[in-house]
């Protein structure tokens, strides 16, 4: 039996061998709300990532693949993700309704309906909806006004609509959509499509790439 227990321990040490072996600084890197651009193929890599050093390398080849822009606009929309839709002390970037402005940018109109009844599209406020051109943040603190304030710390159960249209759909899905969030906390989001929000998600990751993805190689 001890045997078998030793063996057992023998053979999970690799499992979590990756992330065991990177500081704090990478260990979840690929969880983060910077790593949302990473493809499919880029999160199969970073599984075999074992050093800092090679990690440093994957996030500068990560960044140097797609648009020099990249860095600012991900700060603009974190922060924008942070402000509106933070619970408690999980930060609005970090929910799946912040990776949904950060990758998509702005929605043309926002829709929640809650527990105790529904809420349409404008009910709770034109304040709360986004707007800009290009699926980009121009002004990310002004796009959403106080009207959103009730939003940040609410604890009811509740689904959250985002809806694209044309204009503001990302260029890599080029068609009006919309998503659809349940939300039981901070913590415990979901799609209420997750295959088609995945597939979305995978679609912009790979448009984001605009040099020969040499990494990758």
């Amino acid at each position: 039996m001890l045997r078998l227990r030793c063996a057992a321990v023998v053979f999970l040490i690799p499992l979590c061998g990756s992330a065991a072996s990177l500081s704090s600084s990478y260990r979840n890197w690929d969880k983060s709300p910077e790593a949302y651009y990473l493809t499919s193929d880029e999160r199969s890599l970073w599984k075999n990532i074992r050093t800092d050093a090679e990690a440093e390398k994957f996030v500068g080849d990560y960044f140097a693949r797609r648009s020099p822009e990249l860095r600012a606009q991900l700060k603009e929309r974190i922060a924008v993700a942070d402000k509106y839709f933070s619970i408690g002390k999980v930060k609005g970037s970090e929910t799946l309704r912040g990776k949904v402005i950060i990758l998509f940018g702005p929605p043309s109109a926002i829709d929640r309906s809650t527990g105790s009844g529904s809420m349409g599209k404008g009910s709770i406020g034109e304040d709360v909806r986004y707007s800009g051109g290009d699926a980009t943040v121009s002004n990310p603190l002004s796009n959403v006004g106080p009207g959103a304030a009730g939003l940040i710390h609410s604890e009811q159960a509740e689904r959250f609509y985002f809806d694209y249209d044309k204009q503001h759909a990302p260029p890599a899905i080029g068609k009006a959509f919309r998503v659809g969030i349940s939300i039981k906390s901070g913590s415990d989001q979901e799609a209420l499509d997750p295959k088609d929000l995945e597939e979305k998600f995978e679609a912009v990751a790979k448009a984001s790439i605009v040099t020969s993805p040499t990494a990758l190689k």
